[in-house]
């Protein structure tokens, strides 16, 4: 307990069929042959400007803002 997850998924969308079941397998998300090479994908400090739609956010602002998110959320805490 405390400690940051050992892995994540991050996954690009292309397109979404939020009304169908089906979309999950027509996404390819479990398809690995499927998925843009490792330096071909975006990290999420490059993702969330444009997905907030605020151009004056910086990559280098969300990265300080994803690290210390992290590091608040898994501090310890005595008597938590």
């Amino acid at each position: 307990m405390g400690e940051p997850p050992a892995s994540a998924l991050v996954l690009g969308i292309e397109e979404v069929y939020p009304h169908c079941p089906k979309s999950l397998l027509r996404s390819a998300a479990w398809k690995p042959e499927q998925w843009l090479p490792a330096d071909a994908r975006p990290a999420s400090a490059e993702v969330t400007p444009a997905q907030l739609r605020m151009p004056e956010l910086t990559i280098t602002d969300v990265e300080q803002a994803e690290a210390d998110s992290l590091k608040y959320r898994y501090e310890w805490r005595s008597g938590s």
